[in-house]
């Protein structure tokens, strides 16, 4: 009874017991539920806001807009979205919200959270922790922003969506990614700094169906199960490796988009791939594949573009993708296949898009029939030896809309039959050795909007019929020999582009670019031309498949503004390039009609008369009328041109009063009024013009200047007009090259700002695509002029280069400039070693704080540099200039760090540097010299050409730097120095009484440095004659003896003895007493290449690099 009793009082203490944890748990539950309420989420957002406003004082996004009282409703608040009851908060888009700093760090407290977007924005440092504890979010999107560090989402067990494109997150992925794909449908880690090996990640990802990991730095093998998801890319790694097996296509393949292009994958690429039958677009191009492609892929009905171009191929085309009944694309290029174009592609009848531009061929375009093809859209021939007439028989393709046979040898007259072409849209017949006139039969191309006719020898008049090319927007017939006026009728060209541009938004093919998209947008946008290639690194392969599409439907990329307004609009832009003919007669008045024109060069002609008031009416930012007859006074309408960037008058015959409204044109960064000895007036002290040197005044005899302004150069001006030969055809030649590529700049700079607008756009409206073509790496880049730079603090950093870096970078990599990392000193100031956050060495360069402290100077003379591509797109011969920064006094330059050293260092030891390699340095510093003399504007004159100021890259290869350091330090000041600007032995003796360095003083520096090179010696090396001196005795002598300094003194004919011998002549002529006796740079680099005896063509002028597109 009482152990009954016992156990009856027992239950019921345990009864009491679970009675009281239920009511706890209760109340606890009760007190959770009223924590996590709409009005928790609400103070939560308000403290997001608070913290967005202290980090963003200034540009502010729509977060501004969440309100503060009790009673507005949150789920109307711009960006939010919530719950269908509207219980809770589920979802952040503040894409595009102008944010920077930190991520904030309570997003968790959102317990509901689903959805977050914080794209395209400036979020800097490490995704903090309690991201990780936001367990129900599944869509994440933190993409183009800067973020850094590892990463780690181990806590989101529940994403199904993960986009973080173009930030800078690095690190081996191996043990991370793993922990958060187990419910992962998307996942987009392109264009970061990611490392490792990526063969085995993916495999408890079950969910996976897409992949974009592109554009990172992973190496190894590939994952072998990507058959499996339906698109998979690792383009753009070059890393990756290996061979492609067939087991990776074993089994049920759901794959619809395979690109593994740009990489390094080797071998042949197996048949197997026929077992994903649902496959859309292979890509391939650019890796080391070989062999025969494979007939297999005959079988995959459903693909429609085929891009195995730049890989190395067997030439044999397999009869089976004949069966190919819906390929579209078809991109064979730069396999160099050699020979007569393969008789299999004029039975491609499906295809509609030919690309084989760069395979080396000299014939078969009759043969091969591809003249017949019914079907073709776009024919791309580019970049092969082609030669003799061009075919008239392409007329007969009435399909075809783009047309490119640029950069062969045809020659002859163009044909009368291309005129009946009506849906062309684009004829490319640049540098080629065209004779005869223009047809007049182009006036019937009505959907015509490029036509390109530059660098041939075109003669005979403009046709008055281009006038009805109504669509026709771009027309560059630049350097050729043209004659006769530019007619009235000319200024109807491109008033009515809209049916064309509405023809191809109706086209419904939807395929996505292949290298042909690259190539021909840097050439026609165009601003492919050196130096301007550093635009074109935001040109991926991703974003010309967008931006391709965008400009062919007729939306602007380049942000221009109408006449008298400052406001700028993404209307679409045309540009007339008519510079380096022979030209004459009067501007019409009605080029006012151009409503659509930006760019005008008319420069380098013979053109007459006063300029039309018209022109003011025109959106233009770059006008360029140099080297023609015009007169009368400059019309005070060009004040109107408010985004107007680039004005060069120079060397004209204008009169009257300087135009003082072209002070206010506050945009302007290039001026050139140069030589108009008739122009009087005063120029004000204070405005737009103070901000440019003498250069762009010289020649005005009549102009008063502010008593800052440095007027020696325009003294006895008269003199030196008199003895300017303009009508010298040969000379101004050169200065067309240089005057061109300034028109092109403009073009390339607005691409910048136009690309980055576009994008942020789209970007509202596009849905999830791993491939789509707007999520591309250029909105973290920026260039000189129109830059978007990245802050620490308040120190701006300007990147010319596509991988971003912070002034903080700076800091860290050089250890806060610390002694330790000293790995030079000179006149220019300290150079530190160090690394950027993604991996790359860099030579940090620290500039004395010396000369005039003017911001605007500095920054337009780093713009000089900037726009001469001297970032990630530079010369090969010059130190890449990855970015720069100001900070009150300080002026800090980033470069590419050389690992080879200093030529000084080994020009005296010659077993280090035998006798071939010390003429290839010789001809390495040439090309340098000639881009800076004659590809830049304006022309760049180093000042200070040394062996200590050429660098060897790994490679061995030759690199000038410190090009522009010292007129750079000087900004503000006189061009004509006080301080001799260079080394003692290698100056020029003219500088001691003029005080000016010029490009010829440049001559005589690399002629001692070829002098240098070709003996071993120092140009001063306490012997009793210096270097100089002692060439030009040992040469003279040895000329009346028919000898060789070498041979004399012992080294053997064949052992270099003539080269050298030949080399030391080249610095003999180099170092002429009287500078006009000097040659210049382009004619001492052609002799160069004669001596080194390679077999290649030099024609003056770098043509666009064709081997990075």
């Amino acid at each position: 009874m009482k152990m009954m009793t016992r156990v009856i009082m027992a239950d019921d203490d345990s009864e009491s017991l679970t009675l009281v944890y239920f009511l706890l748990f209760v109340l606890i539950t009760a007190i959770a539920v009223a924590g996590d309420s709409l009005d928790s989420d609400r103070e939560v957002l308000l403290n997001l806001k608070s913290y967005l406003e202290s980090r963003n004082p200034t540009n502010r996004g729509i977060y501004t807009e969440w309100q503060m009282e009790k009673q507005d409703d949150v789920c109307q608040w711009p960006g939010i979205t919530c719950t269908p009851q509207g219980s809770r908060v589920t979802g952040i888009n503040l894409s595009d919200s102008t944010i920077s700093g930190a991520l904030f760090g309570n997003f968790s407290a959102l317990t509901q959270l689903t959805y977050l977007d914080l794209s395209r924005n400036t979020i800097e440092g490490w995704i903090p922790d309690d991201l990780s504890r936001c367990h129900n979010l599944k869509h994440l999107n933190l993409s183009h922003n800067i973020l850094e560090g590892e990463l780690s989402l181990s806590g989101l067990s529940n994403l199904e969506v993960l986009d973080l494109s173009v930030n800078r997150i690095a690190g081996d992925i191996h043990s991370s990614f793993p922990l958060f794909c187990n419910s992962l449908v998307v996942a987009n880690l392109s264009a970061n700094n990611f490392t490792g090996r990526i063969d085995d990640i993916f495999n408890g990802c079950r969910y996976l169906k897409y992949v974009d990991f592109s554009s990172n730095r992973f190496s190894g093998d590939i994952w072998s199960g990507f058959g499996r998801l339906v698109q998979f890319s690792v383009s753009e790694n070059h890393h990756l490796s290996g061979n492609i097996s067939a087991s990776m296509f074993r089994g049920n393949c759901t794959l619809q988009v395979l690109d593994l292009s740009e990489n390094s994958f080797v071998g042949e690429f197996p048949g197997q791939v026929s077992n994903c039958q649902n496959l859309n677009v292979l890509n391939l191009w650019g890796n080391n594949f070989t062999g025969n492609i494979p007939a297999e892929l005959g079988s995959i009905s459903s693909l429609r573009g085929l891009y195995l171009g730049n890989n190395k191929f067997s030439r044999d085309i397999p009869e089976s993708l004949l069966n190919l009944s819906n390929l579209v694309f078809l991109d064979l290029s730069r396999n160099h296949f050699g020979g007569d174009v393969q008789d299999i592609f004029g039975r491609f009848t499906q295809v509609k898009y030919l690309v084989l531009h760069g395979n080396s061929y000299v014939g078969g375009i009759y043969s091969s029939n591809i003249l017949k093809l019914p079907n073709l859209l776009r024919l791309d021939l580019s970049y092969n030896s082609f030669s003799g007439q061009l075919p008239a028989e392409i007329s007969q393709i009435q399909s075809l809309k783009f047309l490119i046979l640029a950069y062969n040898n045809f020659s002859g007259d163009i044909p009368q039959e291309y005129g009946n072409m009506p849906g062309l849209q684009a004829l490319d017949l640049s540098f080629n050795k065209l004779t005869g006139s223009i047809p007049a039969s182009f006036g019937k191309l009505t959907s015509l909007l490029w036509l390109m006719l530059a660098n041939n020898s075109l003669s005979g008049e403009i046709p008055r019929e281009i006038g009805n090319c109504k669509s026709l927007l771009w027309f560059n017939v630049a350097n050729n020999q043209l004659s006769g006026g530019f007619h009235p009728e000319l200024t109807k060209m491109g008033s009515n582009p809209f049916p064309t541009f509405e023809v191809n938004r109706q086209n419904k093919d939807n395929i996505i670019a292949g290298s042909g998209e690259c190539l021909a947008m840097k050439r026609w946008i165009p601003a492919e031309f050196p130096p301007f290639k550093f635009v074109y690194a935001i040109l991926t392969k991703k974003s010309c498949r967008s931006l391709w599409d965008h400009v062919l439907k007729g939306y602007g990329l380049f942000p221009v503004c109408s006449a008298g307004s400052t406001v700028r609009t993404l209307d679409i832009s045309a540009y007339l390039q008519l510079s380096g003919n022979r030209l004459s007669g009067e501007v019409p008045a009605n080029i006012s009609l151009m409503k659509k024109l930006s760019t005008l060069h008319l420069g380098f002609n013979e053109f007459e008369g006063k300029l039309p008031t018209g022109i003011g009416e025109l959106p233009l930012a770059f006008l360029n009328l140099t080297r023609n007859h015009f007169s009368g006074q400059i019309p005070q309408e060009i004040g109107n041109l408010k985004c107007l960037q680039n004005l060069d008058l120079s060397y004209n015959n204008f009169s009257g009063d300087f135009p003082t409204s072209l002070n206010d044109l506050n945009e302007m960064s290039k001026f050139n009024i140069s030589y108009n000895s008739l122009i009087s007036g005063v120029i004000p002290s204070t405005g737009q013009l103070t901000t440019f040197e003498k250069d762009s005044f010289l020649g005005n005899p009549l102009l008063r200047f502010p008593s800052f302004f440095n007027q020696s150069g325009n003294n006895n001006t008269r003199n030196q007009i008199s003895k300017q030969n303009l009508g010298n055809r040969q000379r101004t030649i050169l200065l067309v090259w240089i005057s061109s590529a300034l028109a092109l700049a403009f073009i390339a700079c607005l691409v910048v700002s136009g690309i980055i607008l576009m994008v942020v756009k789209r970007s509202r409206e596009a849905e999830i695509d791993l491939l789509d073509g707007s999520k591309t790496r250029h909105d973290m880049t920026s260039s000189s002029g129109g830059s978007s730079p990245w802050l620490s603090g308040k120190i701006k950093v300007i990147r010319l280069d596509k991988s971003t870096f912070t002034y903080t970078d700076i800091l860290k990599a050089t250890s806060n400039f610390s002694e330790d990392r000293v790995v030079g000193r000179g006149g220019y100031g300290t150079v530190y070693r160090g690394v950027l956050p993604d991996g790359r060495e860099v030579a940090v360069k620290k500039l004395q704080r010396e000369g005039t402290e003017a911001e605007k100077e500095f920054r337009a003379e780093m713009e000089v540099l900037s726009a001469n591509a001297f970032g990630d797109w530079a010369h090969p011969n010059l130190v890449r200039l990855y970015g720069w920064c100001l900070d009150r006094s300080e002026k800090i330059l980033v470069h590419e760090y050389m690992g080879g050293g200093s030529l000084e260092e080994l020009i005296t030891d010659k077993t280090k540097l035998p006798w071939k390699k010390r003429v290839d340095i010789a001809t390495d510093v040439a090309r340098a010299l000639v881009f800076l003399h004659h590809e830049c504007y304006p022309s760049i004159v180093h000042r200070d050409v040394k062996a200590s100021n050429v660098l060897l890259d790994k490679h061995g290869n030759a690199r000038v730097t410190d090009f522009g350091l010292a007129r750079l330090l000087n900004v503000g000041d006189s061009h004509v120095s006080t301080v001799i600007a260079g080394t003692i032995g290698y100056v020029a003796p003219e500088y001691g009484q003029t005080w000016q360095a010029t490009t010829r003083g440049d001559v005589y520096s690399y002629g001692v440095l070829t002098m240098e090179l070709a003996t071993g010696r120092r140009a001063v090396d306490g012997g009793e004659e210096c270097l100089v001196e002692w060439a030009r005795r040992v040469m003279t002598s040895n000329m009346t003896t028919k000898g060789s300094p070498f041979t004399l003194s012992g080294t053997k004919p064949g052992n270099g003895a003539e080269e050298l011998t030949e080399l030391l002549k080249v610095g003999v002529t180099c170092t002429a007493d009287h500078p006009q006796a000097r040659p210049n740079m382009k004619e001492v680099l052609a002799i160069l290449v004669k001596i080194s005896g390679k077999a290649e063509l030099f024609n003056g002028l770098s043509s666009p690099d064709y081997r990075e597109m």
